[in-house]
């Protein structure tokens, strides 16, 4: 669990090792060498290497956590779609399949949409890892897209490829924002507008569209969740009608 609270500065700076970021909650945190510190608000959060889970400020040893490779996109769509609606305290309150309400997990009057979507992951059968509880609750966007880095399935708004990518349902999407940044879920792709399911949107879960998402100016990149070594290849030489084919199979 992540309950501190470090009374500072409400300015928000892209995850970076905490060597650099004098003077802000992150201010000596070193996530014992095995992560990197970043905030949102005055709360200090910690993204862990792999084989680790963070715990407060601190990176300790994980086992991570168990992918299954059969997880399809409209399943994780459906997940974070039947939330819609509901305010932090009603997120998953009836989930078989993962039974502890989003809730448990968020400190009161913190940010939650990072939260949300790594629950939604988590529920779905492939959670993320090097956050809390154990290593799938990344709390924050500019970990979350670090995440996707390093597994080499982020797509960034400004790299080339961007431009004939094909988002699909389950994917990830930072949204850049004045602020802290923000974090969501594609549920589908008609056209020229993306549609997605947004945790801590007004304190709800909400569905929301972006027309023109390619020039969107809050779509930061996306990250790549189901199928993702047909689609590291699909990047470089299958068409996207290939693909599509291929996961309606």
């Amino acid at each position: 669990m992540r309950w501190f609270v470090v009374a500072m500065s409400l300015v928000s700076v892209p995850l970076a090792p905490a060597s650099t970021l004098a003077d802000t909650p992150c201010s000596g945190v070193t996530c014992s060498g095995h992560g990197s510190c970043n905030y949102e608000k005055e709360q200090p959060l910690c993204f862990c290497d792999e084989g680790y889970a963070a715990q407060g400020i601190e990176c300790v040893r994980a086992m991570a956590p168990v992918r299954s490779s059969m997880v399809t996109g409209r399943h994780i769509a459906r997940i974070a779609e039947r939330e819609v609606g509901r305010n932090l305290m009603n997120v998953g309150r009836e989930r078989a399949t993962y039974p502890y309400a989003l809730h448990r997990y968020v400190p009161q009057g913190g940010l939650w949409c990072s939260d949300f979507a790594s629950w939604v992951y988590r529920s779905a059968g492939v959670p993320l890892s090097g956050g809390y509880e154990g290593g799938w609750l990344v709390a924050n966007n500019n970990a979350m897209q670090r995440w996707f880095e390093r597994k080499a399935l982020w797509v960034d708004v400004e790299s080339p490829e961007f431009r004939g990518f094909q988002p699909q349902p389950g994917d990830y999407v930072r949204v850049r924002t004045r602020t802290w940044g923000h974090s969501a879920i594609v549920t589908d792709v008609r056209g020229d507008t993306l549609h997605l399911v947004e945790g801590n949107a007004g304190n709800l879960v909400r569905a929301t569209r972006y027309r023109n998402w390619r020039r969107h100016p809050k779509v930061g990149g996306f990250g790549i969740v189901t199928f993702p070594n047909a689609r590291r290849l699909w990047r470089v030489t299958i068409p996207d009608q290939w693909l599509w084919d291929f996961r309606r199979r």
